[in-house]
């Protein structure tokens, strides 16, 4: 098959693990004998290759303000990065006529506009979009929530877009193939009003050999419990709330060390740096900043359990799953698709998002039972191996491509 693959960005250019899982697809399907072009954001670090174009109205070298919040948009601005960009419709337009592929795959847009899928189901090619989170609702839908204005002024011209503009977009831009990243994900669109029967959901895989199960043995008493965050960070991942509740379980006797891997905006990791140092652990966190994937494959061997405390609609995140192919045992928050891996006393601990005190707790059951610790690792990694191994995942999304294909 030849398959285009339109993202918002592209790695080098990461804010997370969404564009890393469209790589890691796109690398995977070039390998079983496809020709896989790819349309994003323009940046100069992208990588050289026959089939990245870099042609989309966004610019990835000024990702921490396009998409970290660094700086608010101008009204016009913001119609171009949510709703229509007149530049990236012509170059999708130019870009898929020269490509002529057999099916077209939109994987995110978010500050990319809608343009590019209106472009593409403008063509004749099957059009497949994939909803990692609810990038596609809020350009369709309710730009308003997204946004959440405070000025008077852009409330109403949020509104007026909501009830003039977004309904003509929905007219061209409302596609009939979804394949949604959990049942969580389906849900949402469900209640927006898109047909269930259009939507498929496909649970990410990760390479479970890669992150293979390693031997783990009982703790002893004088050893403190390892604990690891990964993540971008930012309010709705919860690196604030891991820190508090490490604060309670060291205050209630039990020693416990938390690694926080991630980057966040200057701002954001100044208020961190705050609870860290409120809750007395600047010598029990260790922030270890951006990390290779492999320096987390190795953080997932050598540590005990990964904190998971996302307080946002978590859509369904690779690092609990790579976490649950290693063996570890996992505290995670009840928000959003995140249950669909991290079943309560199964494969892990689910506690309330927003609850330091319901984290804390759920580390202490982990810090004071290792039989527990060792089961939920062992049951977590069967799992990841039954049921999210990356080419299972690939080899669904070949058959679902195919089907595009011969339905069109």
């Amino acid at each position: 098959m030849h398959l285009a693959f339109i993202n918002n960005l592209y790695p080098p250019y990461v804010v997370g693990g969404n564009e890393m899982l469209c790589d890691e697809v796109v690398r995977a399907l070039r390998a079983r004998g496809h020709q896989v072009s790819v349309l994003c954001g323009r940046g100069v670090n992208l990588p050289s290759h026959k089939d990245l174009t870099g042609g989309l109205e966004i610019d990835l070298d000024r990702k921490e303000e396009t998409f970290l919040g660094g700086r608010l948009p101008s009204p016009w601005e913001a119609v171009r990065l949510h709703l229509f960009s007149p530049y990236s419709y012509g170059v999708t337009r130019r870009w898929l006529a020269a490509k002529r592929p057999d099916v077209v795959i939109v994987w995110n847009l978010y500050m990319t506009s809608l343009s590019p899928l209106v472009a593409a189901l403008s063509g004749h090619a099957p059009v497949v979009v994939h909803v990692c989170d609810k990038w596609l609702y809020y350009s369709l839908f309710d730009l308003e929530a997204l946004l959440k204005p405070v000025a008077p002024w852009k409330k109403l011209l949020l509104r007026a877009a909501r009830r003039a503009l977004q309904p003509v977009l929905r007219h061209w831009a409302l596609p009939h193939r979804l394949i949604a990243i959990s049942e969580f994900m389906k849900s949402v669109y469900v209640r927006a009003g898109l047909s269930a029967s259009e939507i498929e959901v496909i649970h990410l895989g990760v390479p479970t050999s890669e992150f293979a199960a390693s031997p783990r043995g009982p703790r002893t008493a004088s050893e403190p419990l390892r604990l690891l965050f990964v993540g971008s960070l930012w309010e709705g991942k919860g690196p604030q709330t891991a820190v508090r509740a490490l604060g309670r379980l060291r205050r209630s006797g039990i020693r416990a060390h938390l690694d926080i891997c991630g980057e966040g905006t200057g701002p954001f990791m100044d208020f961190l740096k705050r609870v860290i140092v409120e809750e007395d652990m600047v010598e029990h966190v260790t922030l270890q900043g951006k990390v290779h994937r492999e320096v987390v494959r190795d953080f997932c061997r050598s540590h005990d359990v990964l904190v998971f405390p996302s307080e946002w609609d978590e859509p369904f995140a690779a690092v609990p799953v790579e976490a649950m192919s290693s063996g570890m045992a996992i505290v995670a928050t009840s928000a959003g698709g995140t249950p669909e891996a991290i079943v309560d006393g199964e494969t892990g601990i689910v506690v309330p998002p927003r609850d330091p005190e319901a984290l804390a707790g759920g580390l202490r059951k982990i810090a004071e039972d290792d039989a527990l610790r060792l089961r939920l690792g062992r049951r977590a990694s069967e799992v990841a191996r039954e049921e999210f191994d990356l080419d299972r995942y690939i080899e669904r999304l070949e058959a679902y491509y195919r089907r595009c294909m011969a339905t069109n």
